[in-house]
């Protein structure tokens, strides 16, 4: 296995600009491999020899929990810890570098123009330049599959390269089988296992990724097995730094809306400029959908619903237990009607396993400027949407409910209790309904059809409208006291009044 140190990786070219500032008594230690930190619970994703490159954004909410993280890499194994500070972290917190030094665990600061990918693919270059001798005549071989992957050849061209030199059918598989490329000739790669008589697998980051499947009369030859390893980890540099890539473009076009969202400050035409970067157009009307899930989703599986849900330019993408959309305003209907298409977003998150889904709309945004202000009134219509049990809400259609909200609590609690106050008491003591009988007779306008759709007999519900009247006292065919009674009851639904 290598022999390489952080010392020695320090020298790299790509490294430039890197300097040692805590355990520098560690930089003895072996590098085997190298790792990105992209989640805070890393320690599953991680193992012995690797060096951890990060640009701290899992620790940019928690710079303390620095400390426990090097304690964990250390008593992992791991060769050192490279940080880009300045975009997330302005600096490393003293007291993880005084547990890094009281470790001999190396901690770095990397420039901040230095790229991932390329560290990647040159600590891995001299990984395996170092791992074990070759057989004669296959330095050309090892350095050509290599080079393949640094230079950011495709697995069809390692495929190739490896079956020259072995003589033999060479395919690439992923781990669900599906070829992903091949070389040489003979019988074809494929998924049964009769025909892959000597597989080698691909692993990235500990995890399996793929294998290389050869074929061909004879079992490969001890030569020939370190030519195919040597092609194993030349696929895992490019699948590495594959996954590196998309995962890095994930976070940075999650960040640029999440910044967008937040009400940064962003100039106008810059945030137009790198929206158009992305793929984005948000030049037009758009507006923010929230979505409140009970079960977490992935942000596949988000973007996924809201492909099938919005119309063509949707963005959406997964929050914990919350999904976000910025979505073309075009197809919200202009006549007070619910959106069809935010409703359909929902039922798609449920059915994908997102359990019970709340949707909200937010404001129309004319501008990326103003997509902050529609992010704000798309959260305070989930909370009225989660308060009245509404599956899907716009913002647009509920000014009763933000009128009510505005006012302070203490007024709001003095209206219920004057108007419900007697009708409150009752149910709480007795378990009866009236306030909801009450709710429905003015919803519907009509004591039949309300009784009906409380699923009680005329007579019953006659009984409890002559009970509410005389409990409160007003003429309930008063249009200001069903007025005054309405406003009430949906201020119960909205506010927490203390009963």
């Amino acid at each position: 296995m290598s022999t390489i140190t952080v010392r020695e990786v320090l020298t790299l070219p790509v490294l430039r600009g890197t300097f040692v500032v805590a355990g520098q008594r560690g930089l003895s230690r072996a590098v085997t491999g190298v790792n990105v930190m992209e989640v805070p619970d890393i320690e599953s994703f991680v193992k012995g020899g690797e060096l951890l490159l990060t640009t701290a954004y899992p620790l940019r909410e928690h710079p303390e929990d620095l400390s426990t993280l090097v304690r964990t890499l250390s008593r992992l194994g791991l060769a050192g810890l490279a940080v880009k500070t300045g975009r997330y972290l302005e600096k490393l917190p003293d007291e993880a570098l005084a547990v890094a030094n009281e470790l001999d665990f190396p901690v770095m600061l990397v420039a901040e123009h230095t790229s991932f990918n390329e560290v990647i693919g040159a600590v891995l270059a001299v990984v395996l330049t170092e791992y074990g001798a070759e057989p004669a005549g296959a330095e050309a071989i090892r350095e050509r599959l290599t080079g393949v992957a640094l230079a950011g050849g495709g697995l069809v061209e390692i495929a190739r390269t490896l079956a020259g030199a072995l003589g033999r059918h060479v395919g690439i598989l992923d781990p669900d089988g599906a070829l992903l490329g091949e070389g040489g000739g003979g019988e074809r790669a494929g998924n049964d296992a009769a025909h892959e008589p000597w597989s080698f697998p691909i692993t990235v980051g500990g995890t399996e990724r793929g294998r290389i499947v050869v074929r061909g009369d004879d079992e490969p030859t001890l030569g020939q097995r370190r030519l195919i390893r040597q092609a194993c980890f030349a696929a895992g540099m490019h699948i590495a730094q594959a996954v590196a890539s998309l995962e890095l473009d994930r976070q940075m076009r999650v960040l640029f809306l999440e910044e967008l969202l937040a009400g940064k400050t962003i100039d106008e035409s810059l945030a137009r400029e790198r929206s158009r970067l992305f793929g984005w157009d948000f030049g037009s009307d758009h507006v923010v959908v929230l979505a409140r899930l009970s079960h977490e989703l992935a942000d596949a599986t988000v973007a996924r619903a809201a492909e099938t849900g919005f119309i063509r330019g949707a963005v959406a993408w997964a929050r914990g237990q919350e999904a976000v959309a910025i979505v073309p305003a075009a197809s919200i209907p202009g006549d007070g009607t619910p959106w069809v298409e935010a409703a359909h977003w929902g039922e798609t998150l449920a059915r994908l396993g997102g359990g019970k889904v709340t949707v909200a709309t937010g404001r129309v945004a004319e501008s990326p400027s103003r997509l902050a202000e529609s992010h704000s009134a798309a959260r305070s219509t989930l909370a009225i949407a989660q308060a009245t049990g509404r599956a899907n809400a716009r913002h647009d259609l509920l000014a009763l409910e933000r009128v009510i909200l505005s006012v302070p609590d203490d007024l709001l609690a003095e209206l219920v209790a004057a108007e419900l106050g007697p009708l409150i008491a009752v149910d709480a003591a007795t378990g009866s309904e009236l306030c909801e009988t009450l709710e429905m007779f003015l919803g519907t306008g009509n004591a039949a059809d309300a009784a009906r759709r409380l699923f009680i007999h005329y007579n019953t519900m006659k009984h409890r409208m002559s009970r509410i009247s005389d409990l409160i006292g007003v003429d309930l065919h008063d249009p200001r006291a069903r007025l005054k009674l309405a406003f009430a009851l949906q201020v119960r639904k909205l506010v927490a009044l203390p009963e």
